[in-house]
């Protein structure tokens, strides 16, 4: 499946950094019954929690919690886990509060819980059928001080067969002795009469229309604020594909990884060369068994070590910028001892927040991180794509799939001549990690015990992980 622009319709969207204003709230009367957009009538929303006239104004940074609406099998659970974990990989404290229908008194406890341990985003995933139902999650969010957004989900009646068809598949896998396909239909006929759409006037709403076509996947915001909302549409504007599978490798061994040298433009190695031919083996290149698997597209940087590795690979292929290696600015090239040798303090810096620290005219992990998300968002209206980078760009990008959190992202180990399969599974993705037995040197390098600026050398070079010191011709003919 292509990358698909999806259809994004918005109105009063409000990304102001300022807290927002309180209104009148001298009178708290309103008109008995106000006209909903499907005609029919609704209790009109108190003035004390209608939009602009909070009693309590709610600054911009307060928590979130999210009220996931719709029928069932309309995609909410799939689309909530999928907020969340976007969320919680740009470095949010998101978290999936499942309910049976509605959102209970035990639910909102627990939310508050959550809130009070420093987390702040809460989505609800439930049903949340009746208007009155969604009113307690409002007031209980006015009440506390909390934004609150509705994300209502629909879809067509073909969207709505091939998703029935793949959550009974996944149900029969865990229990084959249920009828799955009856229950989940007598479910839906069940509630389908009870249905009341969200109102605009019950406050920020996103309204997600699914289709089984993705050039049909529309969204809907209304009154969304504020950077986390934001983020929530934009992810939402995506299309949610259920099966996927992706593969995804370091280029093979190049000349700077022999020499134990970062950055640069280098060429593979005799090794490294080695490892292109055993790739293309197992994806479909010469040689390859004829059930191998074959990416429908090969994303590569734009440097030659990760071109070079999918020389032999068939299928089309882009070269990419933002796969592009991780810039170390001024220590681009040079080895992890020369580093210390000319800036010991950089190299304690970057040691102690490996994280957050950029390289002076470089870039941070951090940084790389906003970099590749463009990257993850296409790749998650796809599938069967190899992508081929560098070490700090994957580990980036499997944070995302692993659930790895931020802090940690610098120290997940993503080895060279190794292929990584990542397939969705339900709400989550299981990776498989294939060694294809082509010799190479390890670049990984553990954080060391001692980060301190006033460190001994060879306390910050005990975890440097070892390389050839010899000249490159003579150590290229050594491991040829």
């Amino acid at each position: 499946m292509n990358c698909v622009a999806a259809s994004v319709s918005t109105a009063f969207v409000d990304n102001d950094d300022d807290e927002d204003d309180g209104g009148d709230n001298g009178d708290d009367k309103c008109s008995a019954k106000t006209r909903t957009r499907d005609g029919a009538t609704m209790a009109a929303v108190p003035a004390t929690l209608a939009p602009g006239n909070s009693v309590k104004p709610c600054p911009l940074r307060a928590p979130l919690v999210v009220t996931v609406v719709g029928l069932p099998c309309r995609g909410k659970s799939l689309a909530a886990h999928k907020v969340a974990r976007h969320l919680s990989w740009r470095g949010e404290s998101a978290k999936v509060f499942t309910v049976d229908e509605n959102a209970t008194n035990e639910t909102l406890n627990e939310i508050s819980l959550f809130f009070k341990e420093g987390n702040n985003v809460a989505i609800i995933d439930g049903m949340h059928l009746a208007r009155a139902a969604r009113q307690t999650v409002a007031t209980f969010c006015a009440e506390a001080v909390f934004h609150h957004l509705l994300i209502e989900f629909t879809c067509n009646d073909k969207c709505l067969q091939e998703n029935v068809a793949d959550t009974v598949q996944f149900y029969h896998n865990l229990d084959q002795n249920i009828d799955w396909e009856r229950r989940f239909r007598e479910g839906n006929d069940h509630h389908t009469p009870h249905f009341e759409p969200c109102s605009p006037l019950e406050g920020p709403l996103i309204t997600v229309n699914n289709s089984e076509d993705p050039m049909y996947h529309s969204v809907t915001a209304r009154g969304v604020r504020g950077a986390i909302q934001t983020d929530i549409l934009g992810v939402l504007a995506s299309p949610v594909i259920r099966q996927q599978t992706f593969y995804f490798s370091r280029h093979g061994e190049s000349e700077y990884n022999v020499l134990g040298r970062i950055g640069g433009d280098a060429d593979l190695s005799p090794r490294g060369m080695k490892y292109a031919e055993r790739l293309a083996r197992q994806l479909g290149g010469p040689g390859s068994a004829p059930d191998s698997p074959r990416p429908k597209v090969i994303w590569t940087s734009e440097l030659r070590r990760t071109i070079h590795t999918v020389q032999n690979i068939p299928g089309p292929r882009a070269a990419i910028k933002d796969l592009n290696e991780i810039n170390a600015g001024i220590c681009e090239g040079l080895t992890y001892e020369e580093i210390q040798e000319r800036f010991p303090q950089e190299f304690a810096w970057r040691d102690q927040d490996k994280f957050k620290y950029r390289y002076p005219h470089g870039e941070s992990y951090l940084d790389l991180l906003q970099r590749v998300d463009s990257v993850v968002q296409a790749l998650l209206t796809n599938t069967d794509v190899l992508v081929v980078s560098h070490q700090a760009v994957l580990r980036c990008i499997m944070a995302y799939f692993k659930g790895v959190k931020p802090d940690d992202v610098p120290y997940i180990n993503v080895p060279l001549h190794t292929l990584l399969i990542v397939r969705s599974y339900g709400y989550d993705f299981v990776v498989e990690t294939v060694p294809l037995k082509v010799e190479c040197v390890d670049t990984y390098r553990i954080q060391p015990k001692n980060c301190s600026t006033s460190r001994t050398t060879a306390d910050a070079l005990t975890t440097v992980p070892a390389h050839f010191d010899a000249p490159l011709s003579q150590q290229m003919s050594t491991i040829s």
